[in-house]
């Protein structure tokens, strides 16, 4: 049996629901809806102060930015996390997942 913490547990469930949705790649009118933006212009600003802790990258030939459904799931996996510590006194500030992590 293949016992996984709750925050991998977490991370693999939503990267299948954003498989599913969007297929392994979001664009950006997947991205803003998904982190939680209020509108388009919303994410590119926080996109362009560099406020979202997700690698985004361009493609040739396509017009704005993406991201892989598995880092956005760490991501939004990470954020609940660590609300959950914050209300329980834990520890804060703690670092964020990044791409290159072992998952």
């Amino acid at each position: 049996m293949n016992k996984q913490n709750p925050i991998q547990r977490l991370t693999d469930e939503l990267e299948h629901d954003l498989t599913t949705r969007y297929g392994v790649m979001l664009g950006s009118n997947a991205l803003w809806r998904e982190l939680g933006f209020r509108s388009p212009a919303a994410f590119r600003i926080a996109l362009s102060r560099g406020m979202i802790g997700v690698p985004f990258f361009t493609l040739p030939n396509r017009r704005g930015r993406f991201a892989l459904a598995k880092d956005i799931a760490a991501w939004i996996a990470y954020q609940r996390h660590a609300v959950q510590i914050n209300e329980s006194g834990g520890v804060k500030g703690r670092d964020q997942p990044t791409s290159s992590d072992d998952r």
